[in-house]
């Protein structure tokens, strides 16, 4: 009788201990089940390793913030961004969450319309009606502004001061400064002429302040923008590398001493630091007198409007809480898109403050979907122009018609 209690003790002791185990293998299943993230998929263009750096420690932050939710970051380089970004888009297999160039949100909204963000981020209320203005369609608003700059003429201290030069505040001034510090190893100035929307962001300053139009740039006062450029490479003061050069190339040849002034935005301001400590440089209006003219530029969050859009609009309501967005914004050399903030940034930064001021009377590039269109229109010209010796009237003529007919084609 006592063997057999044994027995039934040592077997009711084996089921417990089974059932234990049994219990705690389905809790750390349903542990493993419940602690699975949806996974979203977020796409930039972001070649510069701290803005990317930055944005891995705020898609850090988020993923940890929360259990559901796990964003994945994607970078495309910017040559191909666009043309991927809208094959994606084609196929329906946009990333959930993309990073456009402002200049591009109509064009591609056109191809697909992006989601409706208008009454899903309270937040977007508070940005500055000029950040809102290029992912905004008939009052609605269908993208979230992460960043925005401006163009302003940045130049080499040193290089200035042993050319007895002072910083130029108008187009005739500039053009006497670059050709006299340019000798055999240092050029005055360099823009970039390549068929990206860099070259525009750094060439209309220089048209819309002589009265040219990217719509008349046949006419005289388009012309002469166009044959400014073309006179200073001719005199040497003009790097003819510009044509295969970035703004990241332009920084780099900045940061070496090679050229004494260029046109960039505040996004180049550390990399400048890191690359030569020791470099003095300045920043200042672009040189073209009174009324300042530069170009308002930055980045727009879009949404894919599809299954995982409610993952995706929590995302972007991470980064437009205001707090956050105070912490952040700095770290990426963006000015942010809300004013209150803006006015608040790099208090004891004199460089990266200046833009601050020129931001304001920024302007914003043509908001249509034919912009892409005519924008590599454009900088093909500048292109064909600072590299041939043909007649500039005909090719600025024959790229008056083009962009006519860009137009047309699209009314």
């Amino acid at each position: 009788m006592k063997k057999t209690r044994k027995y039934i003790s040592v077997c009711l002791c084996v089921v417990m201990f089974a059932s234990m185990c049994l219990c705690v293998g389905c809790q750390k299943k349903a542990e493993t089940i419940e602690k699975k993230k949806k996974q979203i998929e977020l796409w930039h263009y972001w070649d510069i390793p701290g803005n990317q750096q930055h944005l891995e420690k705020l898609v850090d932050q988020f993923n940890q913030s929360q259990d559901e939710i796990e964003v994945k970051v994607s970078y495309i380089p910017d040559e191909d961004f666009k043309k991927q970004l809208a094959l994606s888009m084609a196929e329906e297999k946009m990333p959930d969450i993309a990073l456009v160039d402002s200049s591009d949100f109509q064009f591609l909204h056109q191809m697909k319309p992006f989601a409706d963000l208008t009454d899903e981020i309270p937040e977007l209320r508070e940005y500055s009606e000029k950040a809102l203005a290029p992912c905004s369609v008939n009052g609605r608003i269908y993208g979230q502004p992460f960043g925005v700059n401006c163009t302003a003429m940045f130049y080499n201290k040193k290089i200035l001061e042993k050319a007895g030069c002072k910083v130029p505040e108008n187009w005739e001034e500039f053009k006497e400064v670059a050709e006299k510090v340019s000798d055999k190893t240092i050029k005055g100035f360099a823009i970039t002429a390549l068929q990206t929307e860099e070259s525009m962001y750094e060439f209309l300053p220089i048209l819309w302040s002589m009265g040219g139009d990217i719509h008349s740039i046949n006419t005289a006062t388009g012309q002469q923008a166009f044959l400014f450029l073309k006179e200073m490479e001719q005199e040497g003061s003009l790097s003819l590398q510009s044509i295969s050069l970035t703004m990241g190339d332009l920084t780099n040849q900045f940061i070496k001493g090679k050229i004494a002034m260029m046109f960039n935005s505040s996004m180049a301001i550390d990399s400048i630091r890191e690359g030569n400590p020791d470099l003095e440089f300045g920043v200042a209006a672009i040189p073209c007198g009174n009324p300042q003219v530069t170009v308002a530029g930055g980045e727009i969050l879009a949404v894919a409007d599809n299954e995982n859009k409610e993952y995706a609009i929590r995302f972007l309501k991470f980064l437009a809480d205001k707090k956050r967005m105070k912490e952040y914004i700095d770290e990426f050399g963006f000015l942010a898109p809300r004013q209150e903030i803006m006015q608040q940034q790099f208090e004891n930064d004199k460089e990266k403050g200046t833009f601050i001021d020129l931001y304001q009377n920024a302007r914003t590039r043509e908001i249509s979907r034919n912009w892409p269109q005519i924008s590599l229109t454009l900088s093909d010209t500048l292109r064909e122009i600072l590299v041939n010796e043909n007649d500039s009237q005909t090719i600025l003529d024959k790229s008056a018609e083009k962009i006519e007919s860009i137009g047309a084609e699209n009314r």
